[in-house]
């Protein structure tokens, strides 16, 4: 696992606990083009969320979008998806150095 991923994974966790930075809509932005986790592998076809389940729902749909990426395409597209959402939406916030290493 690289560090960027580390670092990156940490921040969007810590998001939730914090009350002035980005919100939960980073943690959906970061996997559409990417996997809610790629330490887990491909979305499991049989625990796909109801229709009901909107923000579940969504994620699993991104997770199972990119079926059979590797494990490492993915960590490496989720940095890129978190570095991307936050150039446009919070050019200040002190990761974003970090991550663009």
């Amino acid at each position: 696992m690289s560090s960027q991923f580390e670092k990156a994974v940490a921040y969007v966790q810590g998001l939730d606990k914090t009350a002035s930075g980005p919100d939960a809509t980073v943690k959906l932005e970061a996997s559409d083009d990417s996997v809610e986790d790629p330490t887990v592998g491909d979305a499991d076809p049989t625990k796909e969320p109801s229709m009901f389940a909107f923000v579940e729902g969504a994620k699993w749909k991104a997770w199972h979008s990119i079926k059979g990426m590797s494990k490492t395409n993915a960590e490496e597209n989720y940095v890129k998806q978190l570095i991307k959402y936050l150039k446009e939406k919070h050019p200040d916030e002190p990761i974003l150095k970090e991550l663009e290493g």
